[in-house]
């Protein structure tokens, strides 16, 4: 009996290291193809754009599982390899955009609103601040947020708001209940604003910033234009 007990410990040993191999293979595998496509994404994006339309939904889709199943370590492995960590979010981020755009066009201008950083804010701002719309751009032209405040209502749009924080954002949606949103922001701000707007089923864009920071932070206008102006 002693010599069967130990066989069957041997071989549930045996076992467990097998699944053990193979689930390692299978994570580095999974890992690599993480890495790879980040990389092709980040550094061939126009390629990747215009080829989109061969590119299946359902093949992004997949992609984005694994790119989000591996989001932690995809980023430790570009880091320690030498690379800026952020071009995952920014790959994620574009992905996320590519799945959204078709539905994000169908909603009309009236419907929608884009939801901008403080950061983008000049240093001496004058803007007002409410609890429930963020900071109220009061018009000086310092900065961008007034070219774009003054580009979303001359589309229609449902309303621009400057948002302090993460937090923030949540709390707009709840109150504006948009059909479609546009968000502003450093790579991980956007990639993870465009995961939980799209959870709550609204279709949406990401438009990511020239520089990143807490303040003094710049935006491409013509990439926020053209984002704002799909139908």
């Amino acid at each position: 009996m002693i010599e069967m007990a130990e066989l069957l410990s041997q071989e549930v040993l045996a076992y467990i290291g097998m699944v053990a191999v193979v689930a390692f293979v299978v994570f580095s595998i999974l890992l690599s193809i993480g890495v790879l496509s980040t990389y092709i994404f980040f550094r061939k994006k126009k390629i990747v754009q215009s080829t989109t339309s061969k590119i299946s939904s359902f093949f992004l889709r997949i992609l984005l599982i694994v790119l989000d199943f591996l989001y932690l370590p995809s980023k430790k492995t570009i880091s320690f390899l030498g690379g800026n960590d952020a071009m995952v979010d920014v790959v994620n981020a574009e992905i996320r955009n590519m799945l959204f755009k078709n539905g994000f066009s169908a909603i009309p201008y009236n419907e929608r609103v884009i939801i901008l950083p403080q950061c983008l804010r000049d240093t001496e701002c004058p803007a007002s601040f409410s609890s429930v719309e963020g900071s109220r751009c009061a018009g000086c032209g310092r900065c961008k947020i007034y070219k774009i405040t003054e580009k979303a209502k001359k589309l229609g749009y449902k309303g621009t708001y400057i948002a302090p924080g993460g937090g923030f954002v949540k709390r707009i949606i709840q109150n504006t209940k948009p059909n479609a949103v546009i968000g502003v922001g450093c790579p991980y701000e956007v990639n993870l604003g465009l995961l939980e707007v799209s959870n709550r089923g609204i279709p949406c864009q990401g438009v990511i910033l020239l520089k990143s920071g807490c303040v003094k932070t710049d935006v491409d206008l013509a990439s926020v234009y053209n984002v704002m102006e799909l139908h």
